[in-house]
C-alpha cells in the first residue's frame, strides 16, 4: 500500500520543539509503516529521516498542493489544531483518511465547544466559568486557556475569571496530570497506554516538558470509560489522545484527534506496529488489545536524537 504521513512542522521547518516533536513523531510512523510492508512518502523541506520517501516542499502552499494533487491508498496528516480541519477536507479527496475527520478536528480544536460536547454526554470535565464570581471563603482558582491553540501554551492559573477575548475561563482541578492514547475504529475502541505528563508550573503559567509512557495507575478503569465515552461523543477516528487531570473524577481538559508526542514512547513499548493499526482501525482487522512492556520516559529535549 502506498502511505503519505503529512507533518506539518517538520514539512515547514517551524523550528523550536514544535518540529522537534514533529519530526519524532513523523520518523516513528513513517519507519512503522514501512515495518509493515508498506510503501511511505512525507513532505520536508529538506531534512530527511531515515525511512521513506521525501517530498520536498518550500512553503504551506507547496504543502497543500501536495496535498490536493498526490495519488496514495492512505494518508495520516498532523498540523496545527486550527488547521487540520481544512488540510483534512483537501486530502480526503485523494487518500483514505487514516485519522479523524474534518468535522471531529473542528470541534476538538474549539476548545469550548469540545468541552460543552463532553459535559453534555456526561464526561468529566473542567467546568466553564463564564464571569467573575464571587469570593464567599477565600480565592478562586482558575485556568485561562485559548479557545483554539495546542497543548499548554498560552495556558495561566490565575485567581481571576476574567479571559480577553479569544479565551475561556475553566475551574482550577487539582490532581494528577495524565494522557490516554487510543485508537478508534468504526466499531471498536482500542486502548493504547495511559501515559504521565510532566508539566512544569512557573509563575502563573504551566509547559508541557515531556511524559512517561506509560504510567501504571489504579484509575485506569476509569480514565478509559471517560476516554471511550469521549471518543464516541466527538466522532474520533484513528489515533487519538486525551489530556485528564484525575482528581476527585478523571477530568477531560483537551482533547487531540490526531498523534500526540506519545507515540513516540508507545512505539517503543508495544509489540504490535502502530502504524498497522491504523491502517485496521481503517479497513478492518484491529485487535482487542495490544501488549505492553517496560516504560520510556523522556523530555523535550531529547526529541532532538529521537
Amino acid at each position: 500500500m502506498n502511505i503519505l504521513v503529512a507533518e506539518y512542522a517538520s514539512a515547514l521547518g517551524m523550528g523550536g520543539t514544535c518540529e522537534l516533536e514533529g519530526r519524532a513523531m513523523l520518523s516513528t510512523l513513517v519507519e512503522s509503516f514501512e515495518r509493515s510492508g508498506h510503501n511511505v512518502a512525507y513532505p520536508t523541506w529538506g531534512p530527511k529521516i531515515k525511512y521513506g520517501e521525501d517530498i520536498i516542499v518550500d512553503d504551506q502552499s507547496e504543502f497543500e498542493v501536495l496535498l490536493e494533487s498526490i495519488k496514495v491508498d492512505a494518508a495520516l496528516l498532523i498540523a496545527p489544531d486550527e488547521m487540520q480541519p481544512r488540510f483534512l477536507g483537501i486530502l480526503k479527496k485523494n487518500a483514505a483518511n487514516l485519522g479523524s475527520g474534518p468535522q471531529a478536528a473542528r470541534l476538538c480544536a474549539d476548545k469550548l465547544l469540545c468541552t460543552q460536547t463532553l459535559a453534555r454526554a456526561g464526561v468529566p470535565v473542567a467546568e466553564i466559568v463564564p464571569g467573575p464570581e464571587p469570593c464567599e471563603k477565600g480565592c478562586h482558582r482558575y485556568v485561562v486557556k485559548p479557545r483554539f491553540g495546542c497543548g499548554s501554551e498560552g495556558v495561566r492559573i490565575t485567581s481571576s475569571a476574567r479571559a480577553p477575548e479569544g479565551y475561556i475561563v475553566t475551574r482550577y482541578v487539582e490532581g494528577l496530570h495524565l494522557s490516554a492514547s487510543f485508537i478508534v475504529g468504526k466499531e471498536c475502541f482500542l486502548p493504547l497506554t495511559i501515559n504521565r505528563q510532566l508539566i512544569k508550573f512557573e509563575g502563573d503559567g504551566m509547559s508541557y516538558q515531556g511524559g512517561q509512557v506509560p504510567y501504571n495507575t489504579p484509575r485506569a478503569a476509569e480514565i478509559w470509560e471517560a476516554a471511550e465515552k469521549a471518543a464516541r461523543a466527538l466522532g474520533l477516528r484513528g489515533y487519538a489522545g486525551i489530556d485528564f487531570v484525575v482528581g476527585d473524577l478523571p477530568r477531560a481538559v483537551d482533547v487531540n484527534a490526531r498523534p500526540t508526542t506519545s507515540i513516540i514512547g508507545i512505539a517503543r513499548v508495544m509489540r504490535e506496529e502502530i502504524g498497522e493499526l491504523l491502517l485496521q482501525a481503517r479497513f478492518g482487522g484491529m485487535p482487542k488489545e495490544v501488549h505492553v512492556a517496560g516504560e520510556w520516559v523522556f523530555r523535550k529535549e531529547d526529541l532532538i536524537g529521537a
